[in-house]
């Protein structure tokens, strides 16, 4: 039944691109479709002051944040504002994504224009796209739709070798499409003083001890989602400070509000599972621990790729009293993973993508 409803809304898609064809191209508008926003604002910021006109298709939450940036224009994101999502679409000279947009299955690209996706994770442990073990290979028409949605997308931005094979694998990417510009969201993570600004950091909130996070990623199955008992955590680990941030797909009203990039600058030790966030870490060069209880469902429903199944296994706690162990043992010992994912990612990262949407706007 939804493939069907996506059909029709395909179809919808397909007579707004006849309405709208006759719209010319403008070589100083980007169309921004933003979900994710720590990924996408840095290149909407430098557009803004770069006098690029720019339009941002976001959740409402994130309006006044644009609307507060020259010359950007705020669509809010969802099937009611289609018209105007293509009526954007249908001037702009580069699109910029950060993640899988099904309406870019049916919006028809205009000759000239291109397509720029920075994806919303420093890298991957489990499998997404075509990849992703929820896909339906047997399903002709869902295969398809992801195909076409995939097919969309002209260049893809990676901050290391082991990425582009990710997005080879999940996106049938070729390796032209691939530009190593390295992701403007972890610029900042390559210009500071990380140690002094853990220290300012933990200041502020008020921190005296070692912090220790537990950043998860999501579960499609929400009672599947657990926190760590931070007094059980902190009674075994007298010299440390747990701060428990579920994904914000998931997240607790109750929760820190404290930002996921905060976090990773004040913590002592990353605590996650099947996120990217472990690979972001070692940017950081900060140690991972990954706390893996439900490893084997996750793998059936989801899939995890050869990188998550070369974490040696001293790195991994599959309940709450060996992840204690693990840290009380091998503290010391242990070490960042994952370096060779950054080899592209510096500070002039998002100098980079600006060069990149530069050039494709002025041709």
């Amino acid at each position: 039944m939804r493939q069907w409803i996506k059909r029709i809304y395909m179809m919808m898609i397909h007579i707004l691109n006849v309405v709208f064809s006759w719209n010319k191209i403008s070589t100083k508008h980007i169309v921004v479709m933003m979900t994710f926003e720590a990924d996408v604002l840095p290149i909407i910021k430098e557009l803004s002051q770069q006098g690029y006109r720019v339009t941002v298709i976001a959740k409402g939450i994130h309006q006044e944040t644009i609307e507060q940036l020259q010359n950007c224009t705020f669509i809010p994101a969802g099937n009611k504002h289609i018209i105007h999502h293509i009526k954007a679409l249908s001037t702009a000279k580069v699109i910029v994504i950060d993640t899988y947009y099904l309406l870019l299955g049916g919006y028809r690209k205009k000759a000239g224009q291109k397509i720029i996706q920075t994806w919303h994770a420093a890298g991957a442990l489990k499998h997404f796209g075509l990849t992703d073990h929820q896909v339906d290979h047997t399903n002709k028409m869902q295969v398809k739709q992801y195909r076409r949605v995939y097919g969309a997308t002209d260049f893809y931005l990676i901050g290391g070798p082991p990425m582009a094979e990710c997005f080879k694998a999940a996106f049938d990417v070729h390796p032209t499409q691939l530009c190593t510009t390295g992701l403007p969201r972890l610029v900042p993570y390559c210009q500071l003083d990380v140690k002094e600004m853990q220290t300012q950091l933990k200041q502020q909130h008020g921190i005296t001890t070692k912090l220790a996070i537990y950043v998860p990623t999501y579960r499609e199955y929400n009672q599947r989602n657990r926190i760590i008992d931070v007094t059980q955590f902190e009674q075994a680990l007298p010299g440390y400070t747990l701060i428990n941030k579920l994904h914000p797909a998931v997240a607790e009203p109750s929760q820190t509000q404290i930002d996921t990039q905060t976090l990773m600058l004040m913590a002592d030790l990353i605590i996650t599972d099947y996120s990217s966030l472990a690979i972001e870490a070692s940017l950081l060069n900060k140690t991972a621990v990954f706390y893996v209880y439900d490893e084997t469902l996750y793998e059936a429903e989801r899939g995890l790729n050869s990188y998550y199944y070369d974490i040696p296994s001293r790195y991994k706690a599959y309940d709450e009293t060996s992840l204690i162990q693990l840290i009380q043992q091998q503290e010391q010992t242990l070490e960042p993973l994952f370096q060779t994912w950054h080899q592209y990612n510096t500070k002039d990262s998002l100098n980079q993508v600006m060069e990149l949407i530069n050039k494709e706007a002025s041709q």
